[in-house]
């Protein structure tokens, strides 16, 4: 049988499954008919009522592994540098919270706090007269077949008027594209 079929029964039995195995195995039943009532593996019955009679806890033990680098509180801090320098890197981050860990690390916890690089959206600030301005420019150009036609719009060439054409790169979680933070304001003057 593929494994896609059987994938059901390597789930972890529930709080409340624990429950249940330990009582119905109290109550007198067999690992094999507790298996056939909850839909699970007599294996996973089994292992699940020795934990219990061994340790007299159904919870699971912690794993063995490698210890994280950082606590909780470090990660907490790491995240609140990104957000508040949005442009700096994990490297500049990694020194100004003074950790002890890879810069790796440093992405690794930005990203568990959805914290993802970007390029930030370039945007004229606009004040309420802009946006009537442009309202009315767009109603009164709504109709237009003919006109449009005539019109040459030509955006290969790159024009730097103020800011510099350089990569930047913010930090920020998603839905958060238009915060004033997380912005690249354009050129706003007269052009020559």
């Amino acid at each position: 049988m593929p494994l896609r079929r059987r994938r059901s029964h390597y789930q972890q039995l529930t709080e409340f499954e624990k429950g249940r195995v330990v009582g119905q195995r109290e109550g007198g039943f067999s690992s094999r008919d507790i298996a056939e009532r909850l839909s699970r593996n007599v294996s996973t019955v089994h292992d699940c009522w020795q934990q219990w009679s061994r340790e007299c806890t159904a919870s699971r033990r912690p794993g063995s592994g490698r210890p994280r680098g950082t606590t909780e509180r470090k990660d907490r801090r790491v995240q609140r540098m990104a957000v508040a320098h949005r442009t700096a890197s994990a490297a500049e981050i990694r020194a100004a919270v003074g950790a002890t860990v890879t810069q790796r690390t440093v992405t690794n916890r930005l990203l568990q706090g959805q914290l993802r690089v970007r390029r930030p959206v370039a945007c004229i600030p606009q004040t309420q007269n802009h946006c009537r301005l442009r309202r009315e420019w767009c109603q009164a150009r709504a109709h237009w077949r003919t006109e449009w036609r005539s019109v040459v719009f030509s955006d290969e060439s790159r024009f730097y008027l103020g800011a510099s054409d350089g990569r930047v790169l913010v930090r920020r979680r998603p839905g958060e594209c238009l915060q004033p933070t997380c912005l690249r304001p354009r050129h706003t003057g007269p052009t020559p």
